[in-house]
């Protein structure tokens, strides 16, 4: 028994001699344990806020143990001179839990898969969107198809004195997705589906973020215990799972229907075709799965949380509402809905934009990146196998480009003539990320902002019924609180 004992504190002095070795290979960050690390600091929501707070103490570099070694940066020139100046270097994924449940497949489709395989998808997708979407210009159609649907719904089946518009601004950008994706649209009386799978993706991104989350990633055997097993993994992969069969199966119904001699009318089809022209082994339906499911989550949430954020702000402001409505007016009319054509027309229009998506924030963290062999970031040693999690929050609320960062003032992106944009302040501007990894719907997400904005302003006054409360609930997306308003048509 002595001799056990003996062993064991031997052990324990080498192994917490060891531990706070490598804990002097990283940059400084708050004082970790063995075994847990930091875990018992990392509160379990508003991890934006306890990330910037440390920024303020430990600098824009500092590593936190959750209980495995992460670094983060918070400030424009260390994201920059890690995902631009050395992109190379961070462009994998750590493919651990809870990332890595998003796919059936591991490092498949784009969000999370690393190395060739990574940058087979994005270039493919990217290819088809500039194919298929954007050099036609049929994503502007399809989007306009979807903004006219929308209008028809907020016209007949909402109380325009209490409108709740969550579900038709939902539906519209949901309907823009699935028409890039599959070809069809969900018609407002008919979409139980549709919501049902939006709820799935709703709670996916509210439950990814936990200290059990942590947990597991860091020890992947903790998944089989009762507790943290439930919180940290199996209810993440349970939820998921749906949401996988749901994208699975509607692929599966657009593969029976391609016809390799016709024109691809979506992207499932344009990928079959880009399988059909290469012999490459990544040209796959699991790959075609997994981009499918990367581009329906990233672009159903964002962009519609975007959205509602956006007639919040102008229920806040109705002085900046009013001239908003003021500059469609002069350049559209209300003859017709906005188009990309009048976006150079409308400067102040697209500053509006600009400030709503620094001033509301809502996408705090970029994908957590890994470093590819041991570098340095402006100095800080980044040791090769690292994870890198870079926190845009705290560049839009507090780089001193943005005066005043805590006010909300479109005017801040235009120069005096107030039509040049101030370039100095768009360039930390970062919403969609930016380096090699950054969103490769970032261009069909800015033409939705813009056409679905314009057009409900166009058409409507939006009142507050209340106090309009600008907090958000704590996710991998802020996501605003539900509110409704009083909807007054212009015409």
């Amino acid at each position: 028994m002595p001799l056990l004992l003996i062993g064991f504190l031997v052990f324990t002095v080498i192994y917490v001699v060891n531990f706070y070795l490598k804990v002097r290979k990283y940059p400084k960050g708050p004082f970790p344990l063995p075994i847990i690390g930091n875990i018992h600091q990392i509160p379990d929501g508003n991890l934006e806020v306890y990330f910037d707070d440390l920024s303020k103490i430990y600098g824009p570099c500092f590593t936190v143990w959750s209980p495995l070694p992460c670094v983060v940066i918070t400030d424009y020139a260390h994201i920059k001179d890690a995902f631009v100046t050395q992109g190379e270097t961070y462009t994998y994924r750590a493919h651990r839990p809870p990332e890595s449940l998003l796919q059936p497949h591991d490092n498949t489709g784009i969000l999370n898969s690393s190395g060739d395989n990574w940058r087979l998808q994005r270039r493919t997708s990217l290819k088809i969107l500039r194919d298929f979407g954007m050099g036609r210009n049929l994503m502007e159609e399809q989007i306009v198809k979807s903004i006219e649907e929308m209008m028809i719904q907020l016209e007949k089946s909402v109380d325009k004195k209490k409108a709740d518009i969550f579900w038709p601004i939902q539906l519209c950008v949901g309907n823009v997705i699935n028409e890039f994706l599959f070809g069809f649209h969900y018609k407002y009386n008919d979409c139980e589906r549709f919501k049902q799978f939006v709820a799935v993706v709703d709670y996916h991104l509210r439950i990814l973020l936990g200290k059990c989350s942590l947990l597991v990633s860091a020890f992947l055997w903790l998944r089989h215990l009762p507790i943290i097993g439930e919180l940290g993994y199996h209810r993440i992969k349970r939820n998921i799972k749906s949401y996988q069969s749901f994208i699975e199966e509607e692929v599966a119904s657009q593969v029976e229907k391609y016809d390799k001699e016709s024109e691809p009318e979506n992207f499932v089809h344009a990928y079959l075709q880009e399988m059909d022209r290469s012999d490459h082994p990544g040209l796959d339906t699991k790959n075609l799965c997994a981009c499918v499911l990367d581009f329906w989550l990233a672009g159903m949430e964002t962009t519609s949380n975007a959205i509602r954020w956006h007639i919040a702000y102008m229920m806040k402001y109705p002085e900046i509402q009013d001239k908003v409505r003021k500059e469609i007016f002069e350049n559209v009319g209300t003859s017709r809905l906005p188009s990309m054509s009048d976006k150079p027309n409308m400067p102040y229009t697209q500053a509006v934009i600009h400030e709503v998506q620094r001033h509301s924030n809502m996408v705090p963290f970029l994908g957590t990146h890994q470093s590819t062999k041991d570098t340095e970031i402006l100095g800080n040693p980044i040791p090769s196998g690292t994870n890198v999690t870079a926190q845009t929050w705290s560049v839009m609320k507090n780089d001193p480009i943005f005066k005043d960062q805590l006010k909300f003032n479109p005017d801040r992106y235009l120069l005096p003539d107030g039509k040049t944009f101030d370039k100095a302040v768009l360039e930390k501007t970062i919403p969609f990320s930016l380096g090699k990894r950054s969103c490769v719907g970032e261009g069909l997400a800015r033409m939705e902002l813009f056409l679905i904005f314009t057009a409900l302003i166009q058409k409507y006054e939006f009142i507050p019924n209340g106090p309009v409360d600008m907090g958000y609930n704590f996710g991998a997306v802020l996501t605003i609180k539900p509110y409704t308003c009083e909807m007054r048509a212009n015409f």
